[in-house]
């Protein structure tokens, strides 16, 4: 497939229309994945290049393009979370085996990052992980003049000419009150992070919202770690976890959001004596189908981590290969997955 592509940018003129990609799925009786993995050399090296109603066109000649230093740069911002260092770790394989040239750079300050900017580039796309941080509008300016794409990683940056792909936790946390209200618990608590994020402080509004409480008191049933999600302690959450006690007003169950560690919650419980579905029932707000985070045992309302991961490569792979339509916001569809540690309230009652 290779040969055939490379004679016919051989014998043709720039802007001169190529196969289409599922003309070459026909013609080779092969899979979109197999066209798109032949053709990734050639729009790395800028001799293709894919434009929106026009499809795959020889691009110019090399003295008139841009050289790319990478095809995608991809900034993260360091943090404790197992989960989003291993995405990107799957996400660069997946695009180098594709043929794309991939530069990785952590940092933990934005000043660090900007001055490493300063000289590098120009990169077809960007993508940028901030884990909850603030995002200043000098650092997106100064990627934005190295990359001509940008992708978010992330939902707390929204509005900008950039693509952003996340999880509205909101609605995570709405379907998970929903969730026990079904199973007959009123008196539902939440765990969460202190922390001042965009994403995190409206989650934390959402439970006031759904729970009716106007204040202006702390809400007795929210329970705040002063930490990022995936950083929590064990310590930390075996001092956040309420005591479901057995007074009229005790917590009859708790949404947890920010653990990335399921076994951090295992030994909390342990070390409070209490019974996941017993003594107290828990439903996490996470990935349904990472088994670190919910170790079969909680119910987790959230995210794939999977769909998450093909989103990702797909729109990073369309901003490579110059795809030129709008930016977007890419809302990650919500699951519910059961392992048991959510009863029905009758069933949990005292006898």
């Amino acid at each position: 497939m290779r040969n055939r592509v490379s004679r016919l940018l051989a014998r043709g003129l720039p802007g001169e229309r190529l196969p289409r990609i599922r003309d070459l799925m026909t013609e080779f009786k092969t899979s979109q994945r197999v066209v798109q993995r032949a053709i990734a050399p050639f729009v790395a090296a800028g001799r293709i290049e894919a434009r929106p109603g026009a499809g795959l066109v020889i691009a110019a000649a090399p003295a008139a393009r841009k050289a790319y230093q990478a095809d995608c740069l991809i900034l993260y911002r360091g943090s404790q979370s197992r989960l989003a260092r291993t995405l990107l770790i799957e996400l660069v394989a997946r695009l180098q085996r594709k043929g794309y040239r991939v530069v990785l750079q952590g940092f933990e300050d934005e000043t660090t990052v900007i001055g490493f900017l300063g000289d590098q580039g120009p990169f077809r796309c960007c993508l940028l992980q901030a884990n909850f941080e603030i995002v200043s509008v000098g650092l997106l300016a100064k990627i934005k003049s190295v990359a001509d794409a940008l992708v978010i990683d992330g939902v707390s940056v929204t509005g900008i000419d950039a693509d952003v792909i996340g999880t509205n936790w909101r609605e995570a946390l709405s379907v998970g009150y929903r969730k026990l209200g079904a199973q007959g618990h009123e008196r539902i608590g939440f765990l969460t992070s202190s922390h001042d994020a965009r994403q995190i402080a409206m989650a934390r509004r959402e439970f006031l919202l759904l729970s009716g409480w106007e204040g202006p008191a702390p809400h007795p049933r929210l329970h705040m770690v002063p930490r990022l999600p995936g950083a929590y302690r064990r310590e930390e959450l075996t001092t956040a976890l309420p005591d479901p006690g057995t007074d009229a007003e005790a917590t009859t169950a708790l949404i947890v959001w920010g653990l990335v560690d399921g076994y951090l919650m295992d030994a909390a419980l342990h070390e409070r004596g209490l019974r996941p579905g017993v003594d107290v029932n828990l439903l996490l707000l996470g990935s349904v189908d990472v088994p670190s985070e919910h170790v079969s045992r909680f119910d987790v309302v959230g995210n794939s981590n999977a769909e998450k991961l093909d989103l990702f490569e797909r729109v990073v792979t369309a901003r490579i290969e110059g795809d030129a339509r709008p930016p977007k916001t890419h809302y990650l569809p919500i699951h519910l997955r059961e392992n048991g540690s959510i009863r029905l309230l009758e069933a949990t009652s005292p006898v």
